[in-house]
């Protein structure tokens, strides 16, 4: 099994970093009285949402039987929360409570968002939500309100190094390269599910140099990335030329992703003119692209490159 599901946290105390969201979770689930049962996940991909609310799963003795996970990129209509509401109406089938884990919450539609607010301000006793999204300023105000926020914030260099140590100790790992290790923990973004990822793919590998390449091509081709940046930055290129740079491209889609938009956030923040253009390129990197894959990255990249076309004016 690959290692970010074989050492996927059990318990909020394995968690590493994001200490005071941790601390949040564990204080009102001890509550006695007015838990909430209502709980929203944010943060980029890969930073332990999912991981969060699956804990939820022990913390509250919720049975396999009575757990329902649900991901809005594929279930995302009014009929499926209206599924949602009527299984709330029956007890547990083997534990306490019934939990629900609604993944992507914000490409729910207008109609689906609108129907789960009753019953996530008050729903039954024995029934808990988790939600989550990368996408928090897409939901609605009042979704926010009824939830208790848990930002799960990318880690701190220092603590993705934890992490990967940890890892490779239960592994039965006695020496592995610490410059192999910090080339993960600089180019994952924070995120431990990438870090893993990329410790799988090179753990076997006794060759530095390999190992490099090897973390390269699984993550970002940052020299095509600079250029197509520049090609749109200075917005004079013909979109034949910008494919063939996007299909020299290498690494997951997601991830390329939040190459393009740190890219062009500091070119916003170091930049004195041109602003409105380059923070409309900036804007259409934001949407993620994680479920369309390589063609949601190829649509962004083009809007973005029509984006790029200074308009003349008549």
């Amino acid at each position: 099994m690959p290692l970010h599901t074989v050492h996927r946290p059990k318990t909020f105390d394995e968690i590493v970093g994001n200490e005071s969201t941790v601390e949040s979770l564990k204080a009102v689930l001890s509550r006695k009285k007015d838990r909430p049962h209502s709980f929203l996940f944010t943060g980029n991909s890969g930073t332990g949402k999912t991981t969060c609310a699956r804990i939820l799963k022990d913390e509250l003795n919720c049975s396999n039987s009575d757990f329902y996970n649900y991901n809005a990129s594929n279930t995302r209509g009014i009929d499926t929360i209206r599924d949602i509401i009527d299984n709330c109406q029956f007890a547990p089938m083997n534990g306490d409570v019934k939990l629900f884990i609604l993944e992507e919450c914000h490409m729910w539609t207008p109609q689906a968002a609108e129907s789960i607010l009753v019953i996530l301000e008050q729903p039954p006793e024995h029934v808990f939500f988790a939600l989550c999204t990368t996408e928090p300023a897409k939901l609605k105000p009042t979704v926010k309100r009824r939830c208790h926020l848990s930002e799960m914030k990318p880690l701190l260099l220092p603590e993705i190094l934890k992490l990967l140590e940890s890892v490779l100790e239960k592994e039965g790992v006695k020496e592995f390269p610490d410059d192999v290790l910090v080339k993960i923990a600089d180019v994952c973004n924070g995120s431990p599910g990438m870090a893993l990822n990329l410790l799988d793919t090179v753990i076997d590998i006794a060759d530095n140099e390999t190992a490099f390449l090897a973390i390269e091509s699984a993550t970002v081709s940052e020299a095509n990335i600079a250029h197509i940046a520049q090609v749109l930055i200075k917005g004079n290129g013909q979109w034949k030329d910008v494919a063939i740079l996007v299909k020299g491209l290498s690494g997951e889609p997601e991830s390329l992703r939040y190459a393009f938009l740190n890219y062009f956030n500091k070119v916003l923040l170091g930049r004195g003119k041109d602003t409105d253009r380059i923070a409309e390129i900036l804007t259409v990197f934001m949407e993620p692209c994680m479920y369309s894959g390589a063609g949601g990255l190829t649509t962004e990249i083009y809007l973005a490159w029509k984006a790029s076309i200074p308009t003349t004016p008549f």
